[in-house]
């Protein structure tokens, strides 16, 4: 017999898994605050945040600065009150970011999509609460969930934030045409994009866009990119420390220039044949759009996989052939995990093995495309996911 009590309710399966996904980010949030208040910071970006947010003078316009207006100016907002002090702001915007990121799959598409990115994210929380990336990986997934469901003013207006914040969310801006009602998606994206561009040139001056497509000019490869990990394992020159990070050899304007080419060339190949079948293109297509400029880039950093998570959660929602390029994306993100674990101090030149797991994960992310390729030719033009092919 009941006494009248309110009784427990029983948490369904389905809601216990995300639940405790949250709940892990949240013990992940409250260590980081914690380790930074008890240890001194020595994390790279934090540093770099700090000098930014202390200097006196203008960046862009009196030092270089690699960063993106949004996330400049984020670090000038947070930062000044002590390194403590800004693990604790960065992390609390990350965190809120990332649910944000889940949030807008389960909004856009589904449940199941959620989940997963909740899921890939898990090897990245050693170190992406101490990164920008995620604020722009939030915007972009909410850019891209508004133009599928009518949103699309809103949307293009959340993708120019996102390429605001960093420049990597262009990738995805075919999107953009691909949906029907484009017009006011790309209105919404170039209103943003040109009066943000506007401020950012009064501010800063005309050195900021050229600072930000060299990373303030510096001159190797980094030796966790597609060619300096190469150079790097096949012994072309010493890793020395140049802004920040450990680079290798010499990157040479025209070697970066037939990079490009090569990213240009993909990245029209990709929304070419996404245009062409009824797959949504937020999946794998835009998983490989995003993959693309990792690969082609002549810099890299760990925070470069959380780009994956959302596109990579998509594309597991699709055929056979985007699942398979979606377990190689979560493979690339999963290595990146550990290569953080193994390598935290990333100034200083790690152990001989470690210069294996840079290329593989590399080598994980080449995967993708050849995969994506693979899969998209195969398909008939106009093809939508699952259907038969008539013979």
């Amino acid at each position: 017999m009941s006494d009248g009590a309110p009784q427990p309710r029983d948490i369904s399966p389905g809601r216990a898994l995300p639940m405790a996904l949250v709940a892990v980010r949240v013990l992940v949030l409250a260590l980081v605050i914690l380790g930074a208040e008890r240890r001194p910071v020595t994390d790279v970006q934090i540093q770099q945040a700090e000098r930014i947010a202390t200097s006196p003078a203008t960046p862009y316009r009196n030092f270089p600065v690699a960063s993106m207006p949004l996330e400049t100016a984020t670090d000038r907002t947070i930062g000044g009150d002590g390194a403590s002090a800004t693990v604790a702001r960065i992390a609390l915007l990350a965190f809120i970011a990332d649910l944000a990121a889940a949030s807008a799959l389960a909004w856009g598409w589904g449940r199941r999509p959620a989940i997963a990115y909740l899921l890939l994210g898990l090897p990245l929380l050693s170190f992406i609460y101490l990164r920008f990336d995620l604020i722009s990986v939030a915007l972009a997934a909410w850019a891209i969930a508004w133009t599928k469901h009518r949103g699309e003013a809103l949307g293009g207006a959340a993708l120019g934030l996102a390429v605001m914040a960093k420049l990597w969310p262009q990738a995805l801006a075919p999107i953009l045409l691909i949906r029907r009602a484009w017009r006011p998606a790309i209105a919404g994206f170039a209103v943003i994009v040109v009066v943000l561009g506007a401020w950012w040139y009064l501010t800063g001056g005309p050195k900021g866009p050229f600072q930000v497509l060299t990373s303030a000019g510096v001159r190797g490869w980094h030796v966790q990119g597609t060619v300096g990990s190469v150079l790097w394992i096949a012994g072309r020159g010493i890793p020395v420390l140049e802004a920040d990070a450990l680079r290798v050899g010499f990157a040479a304007p025209w070697m970066k220039g037939l990079l490009f080419l090569g990213l240009l060339v993909c990245e029209i190949a990709i929304w070419r044949r996404a245009a062409g079948t009824d797959r949504d293109p937020s999946g794998g297509a835009a998983l490989a759009a995003v993959v693309a400029l990792t690969v082609f880039s002549p810099q890299s950093s760990l925070q470069y996989a959380a780009w994956f998570l959302p596109w990579t959660a998509l594309a597991f929602e699709g055929g056979d052939g985007e699942e398979r390029t979606a377990t190689i994306a979560a493979v690339a993100v999963a290595l990146t995990g550990l290569i953080a674990l193994v390598w935290p101090d990333q100034i200083v030149v790690p152990s001989g093995w470690v210069q294996l797991l840079v290329l593989a994960r590399n080598a994980a992310a080449v995967g993708v495309l050849i995969s994506w390729f693979a899969a998209a030719r195969t398909r008939a033009p106009g093809q939508a996911a699952g259907a038969p092919v008539s013979v």
